[in-house]
This record gives structure tokens, sequence and C-alpha cells, in this order.
């Protein structure tokens, strides 16, 4: 349960952060949800003990998020800095 929960929360967090960054590229989309898809498997399951088929505790759900929201915005800096 806890991987599905982490799954969808990477991809909302990252589909939500490429609309307020206002990425219009082909792709785009894709690539931020994949960073965060990324992001809150890793910092969650880190988290939770490495447990993905039980439940997600507060600090996994914490650190998933916490995690993620950065590592959005710091693609997307690197991604639209200038050569």
């Amino acid at each position: 349960m806890a991987l599905i929960l982490l799954f969808n929360i990477g991809a909302l967090l990252g589909w939500l952060g490429s609309i307020v960054l206002r990425l219009d590229e082909p792709g785009a989309v894709l690539r931020m949800m994949l960073v965060g898809i990324v992001a809150s498997l890793t910092a969650g399951l880190l988290a939770n003990g490495g447990t993905f088929l039980g439940s997600l505790s507060l600090l996994g759900f914490g650190a998933g998020v916490g995690v993620t929201l950065p590592a959005i915005v710091g693609y997307y800096a690197f991604a639209t800095r200038q050569a």
C-alpha cells in the first residue's frame, strides 16, 4: 500500500509542479512526474523503514512530500539554466 501511495504522491506533485512552473515543452510534464515519483519513492521508502507492502507511516509520508518538492524545483532550475 505504501508503494501505491508514494507513487501517486510523486506523480501528483510532479504534475502540479509542471502546472505551477508553467512548463510548455513536449514531455516536460512527464519528466517532472518522473522526478516526483523517483524522489517520493526513494525518500518515503527510506523513512518508512524499507517497508512498501505495509502501511505508510506519517514519517514516510512527510519525507515523501518533503523531498519531492525540492527535487522538482531543483530539476526545474537544472532544466532551465542558461548555458
